[in-house]
C-alpha cells in the first residue's frame, strides 16, 4: 500500500504511521509536514491511502487540498484527522469526496477499527466520543441545538428580530449564534446559507 501522511506534529505522525502499519502492509510512504509539501506530493504521486491533518493546510487552504485530492485515483482512500467537529469536512464526506474522518483523541482500539474499515472500502466518520456513522445527513452533527434552531429559521427567511421573539432570546444573542454558525459552516456569502440547507436536508 502506498501511503501519504500529511501531519506536522512529529510524535502524532509517528504513532499514526505505526498504527497503520499494524493494520496493513505499507510498500512506500511519503511524509508531508507543510502545506506546500502536501500539495506537491499529491500532484506528483498516486497513493492508496492518504491521511491529512485538517490543520496542516492552514486557514483557507483546505479547499485547495480537497481540489488537488480529486486528481488522485478513484480507489484512493482519503482520510482527514480533525481536532474537533468540522462542518466543511463532514459536508465533503456526505458528497462522497473523502472516505473517512477521525478525531485525534480517539482511542487506539477505535482507530484500529476505523482504519480497517476504511481500507476495506467502507466510508466512516469516527466521532469525538467514539460514535461511528456511515453518513452525515443532519445539520445537528455540526451545530448545537440552539444553533440548529436559528439556522433553520434563518434559511426560512426569519429576521434577527423575529427569531429573537420566537425563541424568546435577545437580538444580540441571535446575532452571536449566527456568527458562530457562519464560522462553523465556513459561510461567507448569503447564498451559502441556502446551499448548506439544501445539502443537509433542511429545505
Amino acid at each position: 500500500m502506498k501511503l501519504l501522511i500529511g501531519i506536522e506534529h512529529q510524535l502524532l505522525r509517528y504513532g499514526l504511521i505505526q498504527l497503520i502499519k499494524d493494520v496493513h502492509s505499507v510498500t512506500s510512504m511519503v511524509v508531508a509536514d507543510s502545506p506546500s509539501e502536501l500539495i506537491q506530493s499529491l500532484k506528483k504521486y498516486s497513493f492508496d491511502l492518504i491521511v491529512i491533518d485538517e490543520r496542516l493546510p492552514g486557514t483557507g487552504g483546505l479547499r485547495s487540498v480537497l481540489s488537488v485530492l480529486k486528481g488522485q485515483p478513484i480507489q484512493a482512500k482519503k482520510i482527514f484527522m480533525c481536532p474537533g467537529n468540522s462542518g466543511e469536512l463532514e459536508l465533503t464526506f456526505k458528497d462522497n469526496d473523502i472516505q473517512g474522518i477521525f478525531y485525534e483523541y480517539a482511542s487506539l482500539d477505535e482507530l484500529m477499527m476505523f482504519f480497517q474499515q476504511v481500507i476495506r472500502g467502507e466510508r466512516v466518520v469516527l466521532r469525538m466520543y467514539g460514535h461511528e456513522a456511515k453518513k452525515v445527513g443532519s445539520v445537528s452533527t455540526v451545530l448545537t441545538k440552539r444553533e440548529e434552531e436559528i439556522f433553520n429559521l434563518k434559511v426560512r427567511g426569519y429576521s434577527v428580530s423575529d427569531t429573537g421573539k420566537l425563541l424568546n432570546i435577545s437580538v444580540k444573542t441571535v446575532e452571536n449564534h449566527r456568527r458562530n454558525i457562519k464560522k462553523k459552516l465556513n459561510i461567507d456569502k448569503n447564498h451559502e446559507w441556502i446551499e448548506w440547507a439544501k445539502r443537509l436536508g433542511s429545505l
